[in-house]
């Protein structure tokens, strides 16, 4: 008898672990000196020799070199960001404002780039605070004198705030005196685009609808009032106002669907789709969740375009790697990190729960199945009798093998129930794949999770996706052709939305406060991944696992919190 794997060997994937690792004992060093680099560095490179000289352990020598290179990744971030840095200054300064300027009450926020302060140009932005009783003088791209206080944003070890600035390039803070108009500027094309895009919703329909506009489209929720946002986030829906694999996925879709009623050329669309999905990351600013989704889109396309196995795992990885090498503080980033779990946790749950779901559903609505002139028969109930593990060593599940079987046959009467609960289950796996992989950083992030997401990503999830096709079209076009008045008609198509977070947030459980620690992180992420489709377990194998890693998780738990 062969020996038995425990998990397929993927190389992407444990490249980007170990990639990982390197870049949390980095940051775990940054308050200490430089010079403790050294040690984990020096011993990442004598691993690489050892395993590389030794034959049975050569194909793993890329695991320490990704191991150093995330050590590296890390603190070479670390020290570009401190370099960027500068002593507070009072007094006054020029700047460009990059940004437009977010009025609420008597204050007014914006940011500024090409700032210059005694005579040295600052790099990095600022976000500028400013009391006002009137509408500012000012707008995007003008040039202004600022009075008033400015200072950096300090980099602590493991700060997600310090993320979010050092992924937006936002390195100082102001709280201004006053600010006055220069000269007229111009701002960045992209951003000129984003601006008009913003404009148009904010003069053509009510404040409510163009902010959720505005995040759906561009992914940007500074506009969002905070009642607006708290009611969509109880409601578990907040993932569809931050661009993501959703948002890329549904427009390179919907290209490609257009492509292919031309009979374009696969590799000719591949290019296309490429480009336009880039151009569309950048009109979001590159945030985290935009970019693994345009990595993890591109590989796939690529895949499809040049005749290459797909393998979804790796993909997610190789777009993680990606990110994480040129830009390290996102592994402290909740956008990342909720956005690239949420991929894997539909990975390695969705098909279970969908076999489960789905005998439930043949149990209350049998489907009637037959090949085309012959009598009807439950093909999918035979299915059940059978191993999953027969097919393809559990790489490919009943549900999809029942998906192929339906191509085969002709469906001679499918009962409106039966249709009504396939979509049911599938989205509700879907849902509640996602969130057991993110429900930890959510606690850990938010301090909160919430207990309706999968209600409302049936309810409402594919009609958001439809409304986001819809202002997709309509936006360029009204753009365009200046009749800015159609993007009104999103007050009308969004008014379900509105209404039904409404009514979720009302509710008193729909959100509830929860916090973890980073060991109950860590230890819940395990647990995941042992009780996941990719690690090759029996039940009881499993149980005991999860047993250990959660003793072992408590343990630490309770350490740590003797020594602080």
């Amino acid at each position: 008898m062969g020996k038995r794997r425990l998990f397929n060997f993927r190389p992407v994937c444990f490249f980007a672990l170990f990639l990982a690792a390197g870049i949390i004992v980095a940051e775990a060093l940054y308050p200490v000196s430089h010079l403790y680099r050294l040690i984990p560095l020096v011993a990442s490179l004598a691993a690489t020799a050892v395993l590389f000289v030794l034959p049975k352990t050569r194909k793993f020598a890329f695991t320490a070199v990704a191991f150093a290179l995330g050590i590296l990744s890390m603190s070479g971030a670390a020290d570009v960001y401190d370099s960027r840095l500068i002593d507070d200054y009072s007094g006054t300064f020029t700047a460009s404002v990059t940004s437009e300027i977010v009025v609420e009450e008597d204050r007014a926020t914006f940011y500024v780039g090409n700032i210059h302060v005694d005579g040295r140009e600052l790099n990095g932005e600022a976000k500028v605070y400013l009391y006002v009783s009137d509408a500012p003088g000012f707008g995007a791209g003008d040039v202004v004198s600022i009075t008033g206080f400015i200072g950096p944003e300090r980099h602590e070890a493991f700060d997600s705030y310090v993320s979010y600035n050092a992924m937006n390039g936002e390195y100082f803070y102001v709280a201004a005196d006053s600010v006055v108009k220069l000269a007229d500027g111009e701002v960045s094309f992209p951003d000129n685009i984003a601006l008009a895009v913003k404009q148009m919703f904010y003069e053509h329909t009510d404040a409510d609808t163009a902010a959720i506009c505005t995040a759906l489209i561009l992914g940007d929720k500074r506009g969002m009032d905070d009642a607006l946002y708290d009611d969509v986030k109880a409601s578990g829906l907040a993932h569809v106002l931050a661009v993501s694999g959703l948002h890329v996925t549904a427009l390179a879709t919907a290209v490609y669907l257009l492509f292919s009623k031309l009979r374009l050329n696969r590799k000719i669309a591949f290019a296309i789709v490429l480009v336009l999905t880039l151009f569309y990351v950048a009109l979001c600013g590159f945030t985290p969740s935009a970019v693994r989704a345009f990595v993890m889109t591109a590989v796939f396309n690529f895949g499809s375009a040049f005749g290459f196995k797909r393998d979804g795992l790796s993909s997610l990885a190789l777009a993680a790697s990606l990110i994480l090498i040129f830009s390290p503080f996102s592994i402290m980033h909740a956008g990342f990190l909720l956005s690239v779990f949420a991929v894997f946790g539909i990975m390695a749950f969705a098909d279970p729960l969908t076999d489960l779901f789905m005998k439930i559903t043949d149990k209350l609505a049998p489907s009637v199945i037959g090949r085309a002139g012959a009598p009807g028969g439950n093909v999918f109930a035979s299915l059940h009798t059978a191993d999953t593990d027969a097919f393809s060593n559990g790489r490919e599940t009943v549900h999809k093998v029942y998906d192929n079987l339906r191509k085969r046959y002709v469906t001679v009467k499918e009962k409106p129930l039966r249709r009504i609960l396939i979509r049911v289950s599938e989205a509700a796996a879907v849902a509640i794949a996602a969130n057991i992989a993110t429900y930890p950083f959510v606690a850990f992030f938010f301090g909160e999770v919430q207990t309706l997401f999968v209600i409302s990503n049936i309810v409402i999830l594919p009609y958001m996706m439809f409304i986001y096709i819809i202002l997709l079209i309509i936006t360029p076009f009204a753009l365009i052709t200046t009749l800015h008045g159609l993007v009104g008609a999103a007050d009308w198509l969004l008014y379900p939305f509105k209404a039904f977070t409404t009514a979720v947030g009302a509710i008193p459980f729909a959100s509830v406060p929860f916090s973890v620690s980073v060991a109950g992180v860590v230890c819940f992420t395990l647990c995941v991944v042992l009780a996941s489709r990719f690690v090759f377990l029996r039940r009881h194998e499993r149980a005991a696992a999860i047993l250990v890693v959660c003793t072992l998780g408590l343990f630490a738990a309770t350490l740590l919190g003797a020594l602080t």
